[in-house]
């Protein structure tokens, strides 16, 4: 028996498996929306947010929700003074970019039953990410400097994950046809 080059259906095998171990991250990122309930505060920040709108809906007729509108002084009577569009609200994505900064209380609109002011919902900001201060006692000392480096590390640069993934998995379909025309 002797051992030569893998045969190509166990280089498919390895590859395959490759390519699943780098897909695999990818789709396992948030994508699951957060159900919303009337009445609800909701933290908005610079990362998208996904929302399940689908409570916020009439519950008698279940016409999905078009729009969120926010009034003037909290009165749905008064003048409209923002307008978010919501093309799916079984899949919202929301980021402080969505509502321009205006946070505050938003109702809830259906092109076919119009304004539903008991299901409404409030937006606000997210807090600041600040850093926890640990406390530690350590005792100090001295120790002299032998040489000084002047040297400055580079910051790193990263690269974001489903560009990388999406490469790698390029790559891997090129390999699958190279490999299918030999």
């Amino acid at each position: 028996m002797t051992y030569g080059s893998i045969p190509p259906r166990h280089l498919t095998t390895i590859l395959l498996i490759l390519a699943l171990a780098f897909i695999a991250p990818a789709a396992a990122q948030g994508t699951v929306p957060q159900a919303v309930q009337p009445g609800e505060r909701i933290e908005v920040g610079s990362e998208p947010l996904v929302l399940d709108l689908v409570n916020l809906r009439n519950a008698d007729t279940f016409n999905a929700v078009t729009e969120l509108r926010k009034f003037r002084n909290d009165n749905p009577n008064a003048q409209i003074t923002q307008i978010v569009p919501v093309p799916n609200d079984g899949y919202f994505k929301i980021n402080v970019r969505t509502i321009d900064g205006n946070y505050g209380r938003y109702f809830a609109f259906s092109k076919t039953d119009g304004l539903l002011q008991q299901n409404s919902i409030t937006f606000v900001p997210a807090p600041e990410p600040t850093a926890t201060g640990i406390e530690t006692v350590t005792a100090v000392t001295e120790t002299p400097l032998v040489t000084q480096t002047t040297a400055t590390t580079p910051e790193p640069t990263t690269a974001p994950l489903p560009t990388l993934i999406a490469i790698a998995a390029i790559g891997i379909c090129a390999l699958f046809g190279a490999m299918q025309r030999e």
